[in-house]
């Protein structure tokens, strides 16, 4: 069982704790915050942009850097 709250060392002067007691949180956060990241340093579009895409554009729903960021 994970301790409520864990106390590391200190970071310049600082008191640096995690605390658990916060009750329940989703599991989806880290999802949203890696989509706030894509957003700013636009990842998913930079590595779609290096990426061969062999299908023929006139058939083409959907671009490649939106398959990119669904996986």
């Amino acid at each position: 069982m994970v301790p409520e709250k864990l106390t590391f060392s200190p970071l310049s002067r600082r008191q640096i704790e995690a605390d658990f007691s916060g009750g329940h949180i989703t599991s989806d956060a880290g999802l949203l915050l890696l989509r706030e990241v894509d957003k700013q340093h636009r990842l998913t579009r930079r590595l779609a942009a290096v990426l061969l895409d062999p299908r023929a554009p006139e058939q083409v729903r959907h671009k490649l850097d939106t398959l990119v960021r669904q996986r």
